[in-house]
């Protein structure tokens, strides 16, 4: 079978708006192959197969059917090799891309990340990933590893999103409903139309739960738009708005002993700080985002992408011992232009372009009295830029090589002012620019396997969370980290029914930033020290049927994901201990996901999932350590299409199968031994979902 890269428009359309499967209704997914699809990631549009990195993909399939009943992005994250997503309480994210969540206590840090080419990771680091619902994407692209040569600051990797696809020449309604435990209860309403130069895709979700905790109750509300403008045959322009309004409650950590005793308790009052319910803590987050993109192609060889951005956070945290208040104003822009220097004799892609990024944020620290502002503490402003100016060169070589050559130059500065102190003084932070390269070479091996080695260098400066934390000070000692990964992969496809990828690579982080607390719960980030980290990523996959097979099934597949990581200190103090040589706080040494995937022509479906944690430390010094997790999740429906027209699809899911408990989220190297925040016990969700088009 030869390898087929998808049409021109899904390559190039910067908002990925257009698909050509007209034949697809609203709820049928997509059945493109692991090889079949073409990798956005590091500029190539290039197959997987011809991909000299580390990627991995979600599919609509993987996004919005095989976890239905689990309408978060955690479920499908979290069956990457290398990937780790977690959440304490419903809505509160954390992700973690080959490292560990001590540099994230709440938020998303370290990784960059993009909606359809717009850039949501801010000037200052943080991205408020929580603002996205699952069900506006169609697909998720996962950049492993150090990415910094094309993408900036981050060692991390970077996370491409996608919105939903039009399919040209045809207009779609659906509506949708889902009920579950715990009180969970969500809608859905889509209007999508495509015609020959114009597409636009308008979502609203709603989703709230009462949570399996005591004082853990969600309410978010989701608005999108992403509409696609062909000018004349060589502009195309998109936009993309989104508003967001999230509320949830934050129960807090609870120690061993009260985890074990009754782990659906909020974190209680203790002799020097009351407790959660009490406090009412809770975020309350209002997100708004209005991006632009312009594409023009100049000619055959010569195109460029501009994206402008604006977005504006209202966010307020009543906490235990104090009340946050911050306004996050943020804009920024990308060009990227890509040029075919020569196609006939040693062809070659040239990308050059630059990212920049400012953020102004104002935050007010008050008492909290019972979940009410109180004396003012501190008035500050933090002032973050972020500028990215990168090249990179693909040629394709004799003999089926492939070399990509990549260089950006970084630069991050904070400027902090607080107004609650006299006299009142400016503090500045900047960080020397440093600049990145990354070099990586490919051999298809045949037209179904291919081999690949790269050496990138990482760089990820301190956000501005970690630069002004909750313990309320401008830190200006906080150093970047660095590091350098050298990396081996191989993936391809045997008897067009064995698909298989491997990837193994050692990490070399310096100057690794890490989180503290102190007795009150509130926190701060210092350096701590190198560490080593060693890992081997597998994806395996077989398929029983083929699609040409006219048979009662559509498909049947088995699958199995598979982490390797061991990750140790090296020269690593924690205050005056020295921890070196311990394994990395947070990291399972064996993460071991396995599926299986069932259609049928008929519309019945069904989804098996099984995912096993290892037990990993809760402390640097490892002491403490995390139980052994299995979760079993299954999803079983019928979609059929009805008249040519109408689509129903009718589903009923169950989650943490084995009746586990678990946490998905622990407060790492948290005060008191407060590490624990329950996850649900075993919980049930049916929907349907009814979509028209015309």
């Amino acid at each position: 079978m030869q390898f087929k890269p998808v049409h021109y428009l899904l390559v190039f359309s910067p908002s990925l708006l257009f698909a050509q499967q007209a034949e697809l209704s609203t709820l049928e997914t997509d059945t493109i192959r692991l090889n079949e699809v073409t990798v956005r990631g590091y500029e190539s549009n290039r197959r997987l197969l011809e991909t000299a990195a580390p990627v991995s993909l979600l599919s609509r399939r993987d996004l919005q059917q095989r976890f239905a009943g689990t309408p978060t992005l955690v479920p499908a994250m979290n069956t990457i090799p290398g990937v780790r997503m977690e959440e304490r309480s419903p809505g509160s994210y954390r992700l973690s891309i080959r490292g560990s969540t001590l540099r994230s206590p709440f938020g998303v840090r370290n990784v960059k990340i993009y909606w359809n080419d717009l850039p949501l990771t801010d000037a200052g680091g943080n991205t408020y990933l929580n603002a996205v619902d699952v069900r506006s994407l169609g697909r998720v692209e996962v950049i492993k590893g150090p990415s910094g040569s094309l993408y900036g600051a981050g060692t991390g990797g970077t996370v491409l999103l996608s919105g939903l696809s039009v399919p040209a020449g045809e207009s779609r309604a659906q509506v949708g409903s889902l009920v579950g435990s715990y009180g969970l209860f969500g809608n859905q309403m889509t209007v999508q139309t495509g015609k020959e130069s114009a597409a636009m895709s308008l979502n609203y979700n709603h989703l709230q739960s009462n949570g399996y905790r005591q004082h853990s109750e969600m309410t978010h509300d989701n608005v999108n738009l992403m509409t696609t403008f062909q000018v004349n045959p060589k502009q195309t322009i998109s936009v993309l708005g989104l508003y967001s309004n999230l509320y949830y409650q934050t129960p807090g950590g609870l120690n061993e002993a009260q985890y074990r005793a009754n782990p659906r308790q909020a974190r209680p009052a203790t002799p020097v700080a009351p407790g959660s319910a009490e406090q009412r803590a809770a975020i309350y987050q209002k997100t708004g985002y209005l991006g632009f993109s312009h594409t023009y192609r100049w000619n055959e060889r010569i195109q460029n992408t501009t994206v402008l951005y604006g977005s504006l956070v209202d966010f307020q945290n009543p906490f235990i011992t104090n009340y946050e208040r911050r306004a996050d104003l943020g804009g920024g822009g990308r060009t990227t232009t890509r040029i075919q220097l020569s196609r006939d004799f040693l062809p070659t892609v040239f990308t050059v372009g630059a990212e920049l990024q400012y953020n102004f944020t104002v935050t007010r620290n008050y008492g909290n009295r019972a979940g009410q502002p109180d004396t003012l503490q501190n008035d500050d402003e933090l002032r973050s830029s972020q500028s990215v100016i990168f090249a990179q060169t693909e040629t394709e070589l004799p003999f089926g090589f492939i070399a990509t050559l990549g260089l950006s130059r970084n630069e991050v500065s904070y400027r902090f002012t607080r107004f609650s102190t006299q006299p009142v003084r400016a503090q500045t932070r900047f960080f020397q620019p440093v600049w990145l390269p990354r070099v990586a070479l490919l051999k298809k091996l045949s037209d179904q396997i291919s081999v690949f080695g790269s050496l990138s260098t990482g760089y990820s400066a301190p956000t501005v969370a970690e630069i002004r934390p909750s313990e309320q000070t401008f830190n200006t000692t906080l150093e970047p980290e660095k590091g350098l990964n050298t990396e081996f992969g191989l993936r391809g496809q045997l008897a067009r029914r064995f698909r298989f990828e491997l990837a193994a690579y050692r990490f070399q982080l310096r100057q690794s930033i890490t989180r503290r607390t102190i007795e009150n719960g509130a926190e701060y980030f210092v350096n701590a020290g190198r560490v080593d980290q060693y890992g081997l990523e597998t994806q395996l996959a077989y398929d029983f049927v083929l699609p040409e097979q006219n048979n009662w099934f559509r498909l049947a597949r088995l699958w199995n994901n598979v982490t390797l990581a061991n990750y140790h200190f090296r020269d690593y103090q924690q205050g005056s201990a020295d921890v070196s040589g311990n394994r990395v706080t947070g990291v399972p040494p064996v993460v071991a996901v396995s599926g299986f995937d069932l259609e049928t022509r008929p519309g019945f479906y069904a989804h098996l999932t099984h995912q096993f944690i290892d037990r990993f430390p809760l402390n640097d010094a490892n002491t403490i350590n995390s139980s052994v997790a299995r979760l079993l999740n299954t999803t079983v429906g019928f979609r059929k299409m009805i008249a040519r027209r109408w689509t129903l699809d009718a589903f009923v899911s169950g989650d943490n199968l084995l009746d586990e408990t678990y946490v998905t989220g622990y407060d790492l190297n948290a005060f008191g031994g407060r590490y624990y925040n329950a996850s649900p016990r075993r919980n049930f969700t049916g929907g349907v979902r009814v979509a028209v088009k015309w």
